[in-house]
């Protein structure tokens, strides 16, 4: 756990080193922030404003107000407390986030010293199951970024758990809170990025695994149309959630309010939503989050984004089938092995949560475990074989590196193959990366490879920044050629790279692939033959 003690100092100290200075005025009012310089380059930070009001009292558990007017000058320089989130989260990055609150709606703006030019957005959405993570996170310093890819980045927060999705179905709570706060971030700098030296025709709403899947969702919304240009996802979307409409967040919902005294078995939020909601209102918001995590700790399953109101009032997948999106340019794009990490924090016991015991998992109990995995689907055992079935009984590197793969595949990976696939029907430039570079310092096993959210530090420069200090040349080399991928498609809705990098399509499943002696490779997938096998389950 060293790595996460010195990260969450990182994360608490780095905004102090800025020097006083540039004043920003809107129509709200006039923002002060810091100017810290990376390298030779000045950068513009704007830390802690404030895009809504603060979701406290009556405001719990409904859609976020905007943000009133300020007299006096806002003082933007330092970091904003993270939403309410379980403080005790032992993956890497994810700091034990002391610095935590229900007034949490703020965003951070990084911005190039520069005049009388506009520059593209990088509207960044971070990742973590909906339960955990912060623009607070040092991770999502992104000075290496705006300096090296002369673009402007906006990192939001927006709530978390049951504070961003418990529902009564009513208007006491009407569920996908999280999302409104995103849409209104959205909305924040549509209105105002322009003060800062923004294109507001030039923003590019970007995120990893939830952040990925809150991507795809607001490029269903109606709510979001004409909000953006173009969109990055990184591992995952919203095709996840088949079945979440209303009633799965509304039965968990009922579930939190029976653990925390606010309902009975005949005195529900079905039945008195109003009663029960003002009572959850009452309610220690650090309570109701260990709470939530006590039913299902590290589970991918809690509250979610949800079908059924005026965010998403279809099935999602529905609407992707249809091409009811927003068109816009896409990259997307995942890691080489999705599904590691899902098995090591599932199964810490067997496997040790950075995979470090390196079990010999035979044959029957992975199949044990993919019985868990397919339950739902039908014919669960043709899955099984798929993965298992031609696999030496003793090849024990094979069986796990299946099981990695079969978990990847049907939980993030094939979700994002198909959201591209999509896209790209309908006459949207689409370009999909393979990102399987692996870190020389990552905690992870090396069985584990490439793994989940180890890509976002090379797109925001951490290597760039920290450099020696924790990574080799080549990480400072892949984070160089990543951010200026990601800047040069915010700027003109295509990667920028030679030799030519393909339109991804349902016909030419060509991706880049992102590592070091690899770097540009085309392949073709990726995980085709899996994604294809699943597709009837997800319905393409």
């Amino acid at each position: 756990m060293k790595i996460i003690t010195l990260v969450y100092l990182i994360a608490i100290l780095w905004p102090a080193s800025g020097i006083s200075g540039p004043v920003v005025t809107t129509p709200l009012g006039k923002i002060e922030g810091v100017i810290s310089t990376f390298g030779v380059k000045p950068v513009k930070m704007f830390l802690g404003v404030p895009f809504a009001q603060p979701p406290l009292g009556n405001l719990r558990f409904l859609k976020p107000q905007p943000v009133q007017p300020w007299s006096d000058v806002y003082q933007a320089k330092t970091q904003p407390p993270a939403c309410m989130q379980y403080s005790e989260s032992p993956f890497p990055w994810y700091d034990n986030m002391t610095g935590k609150s229900e007034d949490c709606l703020y965003l951070n703006i990084y911005a190039p010293v520069s005049v009388g030019y506009k520059f593209a957005v990088i509207f960044w959405i971070y990742g973590g199951g909906f339960t955990f993570g912060s623009n607070r996170m040092e991770v999502y310093d992104a000075r290496p970024l705006v300096a090296q890819g002369g673009v402007i980045v906006v990192t939001i927060n927006y709530r978390l758990g049951a504070l961003g999705f418990l529902t009564s179905n009513t208007s006491d709570a009407p569920g996908n809170m999280a999302m409104y706060d995103m849409l209104m971030a959205l909305r924040w700098v549509n209105d105002y990025i322009e003060y800062f030296g923004g294109d507001k025709d030039r923003i590019t709403i970007a995120g990893e695994s939830a952040g990925s899947i809150a991507v795809s969702a607001l490029c269903i919304s109606p709510l979001s149309r004409g909000m953006f240009s173009r969109a990055i996802m990184q591992s995952a979307s919203i095709i996840m959630f088949k079945y979440n409409e209303l009633g799965y967040n509304l039965d968990l919902s009922e579930r939190l309010a029976e653990a925390v005294g606010c309902a009975t078995k005949n005195f529900t939020i079905y039945n008195h939503p109003t009663e029960v909601v003002q009572c959850l209102r009452t309610k220690n918001a650090t309570y109701l989050t260990k709470t939530l995590w006590s039913f299902n700790p590290l589970s991918a399953r809690s509250f979610f984004t949800q079908y059924g109101d005026e965010f998403l009032p279809n099935n999602a997948i529905d609407d992707i089938k249809n091409g009811n999106f927003q068109n816009v340019p896409l990259l997307a794009g995942d890691v080489g092995d999705e599904g590691a990490f899902q098995i090591t924090t599932a199964h810490p016991d067997q496997f040790g949560f950075f995979g470090e015991k390196d079990p010999k998992v035979n044959k029957t109990y992975a199949s044990s475990l993919l019985e868990g995995l397919f339950k739902n689907y039908t014919d669960p055992q043709k899955y099984i074989d798929f993965y298992l079935k031609d696999v030496p009984d003793e090849d024990y590197d094979l069986i796990r590196s299946q099981l990695s793969a079969a978990f990847g595949d049907s939980s993030i990976l094939c979700e994002t193959v198909y959201f591209a696939e999509s896209y790209a029907e309908r006459k949207n430039d689409v370009y999909y990366y393979f990102f399987t570079y692996r870190p020389s310092n990552s905690p992870w096993a090396k069985w584990m490879g490439a793994v989940h959210f180890e890509d976002v530090q090379f797109v925001f420069g951490r290597p760039v920044r920290v450099r020696s200090k924790e990574y080799d040349t080549k990480d400072i080399w892949v984070s160089e050629q990543v951010m200026k991928i990601w800047a040069n498609f915010a700027k003109n809705g295509r990667p920028g790279v030679y030799p030519e990098w393909p339109k991804y399509s349902k016909e030419n499943h060509t991706y880049y692939t992102i590592d070091t002696d690899t770097f540009g490779d085309l392949g073709t997938g990726p995980h085709l033959e899996s994604c294809n096998m699943l597709r009837s389950y997800f319905g393409f």
